[in-house]
């Protein structure tokens, strides 16, 4: 089975959709997917036994746009590699900022442990929870 434990337990993934409805062989992305979206909107702290898990206060980092984004490029990249242990040479880029949208965008590049390639974007916006998707496009 590719679908972690806590969808197993919740009987769906993220986005809604029940387990036993897509087949095996496909649960793994969709299950990354709710996994990243997951660590991605818990703040740094929050989980007692997993201090760790997590990201820093996003707030702080719209307030000191442009020079914190890198800071989230990495806290992005170490939560990734510490809690989504079936992604691996994990890469992750900041999209182009603009100022006036309160958006940020960043495109996740890795490999699954089969090897096959997978990319994700990811986007942050001052107004609603952070929202992981893959990327389709090609460049």
């Amino acid at each position: 089975m590719q679908a972690s434990l806590y969808d197993v337990l919740s009987g769906r993934f993220a986005d809604g959709r029940r387990v036993d409805e897509i087949h095996e062989a496909y649960h793994r992305v969709p299950s990354i997917l709710g996994n990243l979206e997951r660590l991605f909107n818990t703040r740094r702290g929050s989980i007692r036994h997993l201090p760790d898990y997590g990201l820093p206060d996003i707030t702080e980092i719209y307030r000191d746009i442009p020079d914190s984004v890198e800071k989230l490029r990495e806290a992005l990249l170490k939560a990734v590699q510490r809690y989504e242990p079936r992604l691996r040479r994990i890469r992750i880029k900041a999209q182009p900022i603009d100022p006036y949208a309160m958006r940020l965008e960043f495109l996740l590049s890795a490999e699954l442990v089969d090897r096959t390639p997978v990319r994700f974007q990811t986007t942050f916006s001052s107004i609603e929870a952070a929202h992981v998707m893959p990327y389709t496009r090609q460049d």
